[in-house]
């Protein structure tokens, strides 16, 4: 009788909590539905199993261009002579600037005109010190790939906001502590600025 209640407890608490454990088809992985699901009949066949059918093809509809990040995340900033690529989010607050790049709301998104600013700690950029005036950066969007030559750096106060002003030519600046290797105990910033030189769609 013990024994018997046991599993029959045993069975009851793993039904419960089965839903817990299987991820759903339907979870925060799928980002939109690709076609509106089939109605079933709810009178089952009793010649075998049915054939689904195969949707008809619907026509591609082009999102209009959005002006700022998808799902917080931005662009994507690579240096290929240093080898680096990391994710850009959007904003320079604390808790984004922790995880790595970011971008600062109040310049220009890529591909339109001015000035974007990213900045980041100087833990996520020590391999920067090797960059040079002529090496190439690249801005990837969901609307195309922006190419950018560094023209200049330099070191700074914390306080000058100058090095993000708007201007009339398209330019990226990057900005980040300094020196490199301090870490938090930096107390300058160096900058990159670098001017746009084409894009690839």
């Amino acid at each position: 009788m013990g024994a018997t209640s046991l599993v029959a407890g045993v069975v009851l608490l793993v039904t419960s909590l089965a839903p817990m454990f299987v991820q759903r088809s339907d979870s925060a992985l799928v980002v939109a539905p690709l076609a509106a699901p089939a109605s079933i009949d709810p009178e089952p066949s009793t010649a075998g199993v049915p054939t689904p059918s195969i949707p008809a093809r619907q026509p591609a509809v082009v999102a209009p261009r959005p002006e700022g990040p998808i799902d917080g995340v931005s662009f994507v900033l690579r240096i290929p002579v240093i080898g680096y690529s990391a994710m850009v989010r959007q904003g320079v607050g604390a808790n984004v600037l922790a995880n790595g790049p970011g971008h600062y709301p109040t310049t220009p998104w890529p591909g339109s005109p001015g000035n974007v600013g990213i900045a980041a700690h100087n833990v996520y950029w020590l391999s920067f010190n090797r960059l040079k005036v002529g090496d190439q950066v690249q801005l990837v969007t969901q609307h195309g790939v922006f190419l950018f030559q560094i023209t200049r750096s330099w070191v700074t106060d914390p306080s000058d906001r100058t090095v993000l002003v708007p201007t009339s030519d398209d330019r990226l600046t990057l900005t980040t502590c300094y020196p490199l290797w301090a870490g938090a105990y930096a107390t300058k910033r160096l900058i990159f600025s670098a001017r746009e030189i084409g894009g690839v769609a």
